[in-house]
């Protein structure tokens, strides 16, 4: 727990570290494709009786989608493998496809100013949630929020908070699986 802690601590502050400055040309522009891998961690709910160790498990996000312009991309993805609940101690083995709008914030709040070093994007959308400990599928929404730092031209890499929500995704009734995970992204 504390190397994950300390891992996010690293992303947060690492945005302002001054790594790509001078390097506007690195920005997303309209018209480029991009392929995400992230991994990281994730749990079951958002209440206090949540935060548990057992309640953790890993997280796989893999995603493919374009830039149309500076501050609107479209992408599909893949989420899952499995999540932990408090409930039990077994495996809840899920995918979730999904489409997803995205938005850099950065663009959106400064239109024409020079894209930065980093952004700020919030991602929305809707998917396909197949939960196989219960064998039934099930329409969610998810948001997001992600810290998109550029390493190279062609490469970024980012931090990703981001939640499905939905109706009897484990409980039957409001459920959430939130998520963070730390990935790396390439543009062509």
């Amino acid at each position: 727990m504390r190397n994950i802690l300390l891992m996010i601590m690293f992303a947060a502050a690492f945005p302002f570290t001054g790594f790509g400055a001078n390097k506007p040309e690195q920005a997303q522009s309209g018209n480029r494709f991009f392929i995400t891998a992230s991994f990281g961690t994730q749990m079951s709910g958002i209440k206090d009786e949540d935060f548990i160790a057992k309640n953790y498990a890993p997280l796989i996000n893999l995603a493919a989608g374009k830039w149309f312009t500076p501050a609107l991309a479209l992408q599909l993805a893949y989420r899952g493998n499995y999540f932990n609940t408090i409930a039990d101690d077994e495996k809840h083995h899920y995918n979730y496809l999904s489409g997803e709008a995205i938005f850099n914030l950065n663009s959106l709040l400064k239109p024409g100013t020079a894209p930065g070093n980093w952004h700020i994007s919030l991602h929305t959308g809707a998917g396909y949630f197949y939960n196989h400990h219960y064998n039934q599928p099930n329409i969610c929404a998810h948001l997001g929020l992600s810290a998109n730092i550029p390493l190279t031209q062609k490469l970024s890499t980012s931090i990703l908070f981001s939640s499905i929500m939905g109706w009897d995704i484990y409980q039957g009734d409001e459920d959430i699986l939130p998520g963070l995970s730390l990935g790396i992204s390439y543009t062509f």
